[in-house]
């Protein structure tokens, strides 16, 4: 298991000695914010960062853009999404990264009609059978994140909200070029970490970390909320759990906090 960090809002040109500094071993470029659009890494780039990344013994992934929506009911919008993830997959090959992590996507409409979930999901599927190959090919697999439930207010549906749907996503497709990134924080909202655990210990690959009251999404710094870190800690070492463990959060103290506050748990189960 290697500590790591979700590198935004900075350039991850910027957060390289502080990942050295802080004793992080994986960082993962998040591509939301313009500076890290992807049109951003052209090839001059890619080399400088590449090697920047090498010397300071670094490993590092992608995180598509949130908004990204490979589940997209209109297909010219979701072709849209499934180009630039093919583009991204590509760049990650080149800049050496270890997995690309994408939101599965989400549908609009209203929830309690199962249609829209259905409709949603054969878009995601869809996607994953033009990107599956690629992922293959290029050797750099696509890691799906499981999302937040939304109340049944909402007019929208998160995809991979709950265990049982990851789960018959994997079996669909059982290609090691499809990984898992858990979110603790968003499994905590739904059915709990464990449960997303269960189905997905063989093909996670990473793991976001943040704190929340177990109903809200907050992303707090860990240990400023009601998940029981211990138990979750406990359950990868008991697994052997050889992935990142990232941290997911904005603020660059919050990141560091974050880590030391994790590393405590996991010392304190040595004694």
């Amino acid at each position: 298991m290697k500590w790591g960090f979700v590198a935004f809002p900075k350039p991850p040109e910027d957060y390289l000695d502080f990942a050295v500094e802080h004793g992080f071993m994986h960082m993962e470029i998040d591509l939301f914010n313009p500076q890290q659009w992807l049109s951003r890494f052209h090839a001059t780039r890619i080399r400088s960062l590449r090697r920047q990344i090498e010397e300071r013994g670094l490993t590092v992934s992608f995180h598509a853009p949130y908004p990204l929506n490979l589940a997209d009911f209109l297909p010219e919008v979701r072709g849209a999404a499934v180009r630039y993830t093919e583009r991204l997959l590509q760049v990650a090959g080149e800049l050496g990264a270890e997995w690309v992590t994408v939101h599965p996507g989400y549908g609009l409409g209203i929830p309690t009609l199962e249609w829209v979930r259905e409709k949603a999901m054969d878009g995601l599927k869809r996607s994953l059978d033009r990107l599956i190959p690629i992922a293959e090919r290029l050797q750099v697999p696509l890691a799906v994140e499981n999302l937040v439930p939304v109340s049944p207010e909402s007019e929208i549906v998160f995809l991979l909200d709950n265990p049982e749907e990851l789960k018959r996503l994997l079996v669909d497709y059982p290609s090691p070029a499809l990984k898992v990134c858990i979110d603790v924080g968003h499994a905590e909202v739904s059915e709990g970490f464990h449960a997303f655990w269960s189905v997905a210990k063989e093909r996670c690959v990473a793991l976001h970390m943040h704190d929340n009251n177990c109903r809200i999404d907050l992303h707090l710094v860990p240990g400023n909320g009601n998940i029981d870190w211990h138990k979750i800690l406990s359950t990868l070492r008991g697994d052997d759990f050889s992935g990142a463990v990232n941290v997911e959060l904005f603020l660059d103290e919050h990141k560091v906090a974050a880590k030391r506050y994790l590393e405590k748990v996991w010392e304190d189960m040595n004694r």
